[in-house]
């Protein structure tokens, strides 16, 4: 089940241009409780794009805007360098 509606997002870091879009999905994780799954479609400068996905409490959902776009900016760096 969709969370919210995907939302895209541009940024530059460390001289990389970043683009892509990100939606938020539960799930329920194998202890039985209700997780959310963070679904990062990305390309670093123009290049192909890939799909990251990271399973994520729950509670991440109740930051503020600018705290998950933080979250998802530093997310999308540390998947890039791998």
């Amino acid at each position: 089940m969709i969370i919210n509606l995907s939302k895209h997002f541009y940024f530059n870091r460390d001289e990389n241009e970043y683009k892509g879009m990100y939606i938020f999905t539960n799930i329920k994780s194998k202890e039985g409780h209700s997780d959310v799954c963070l679904e990062l479609t990305v390309s670093v400068n123009e290049q192909e794009e890939k799909v990251y996905r990271v399973n994520k409490p729950t509670a991440v959902l109740f930051q503020s805007n600018d705290m998950i776009e933080e979250m998802i900016a530093d997310q999308v760096v540390a998947f890039s360098l791998t």
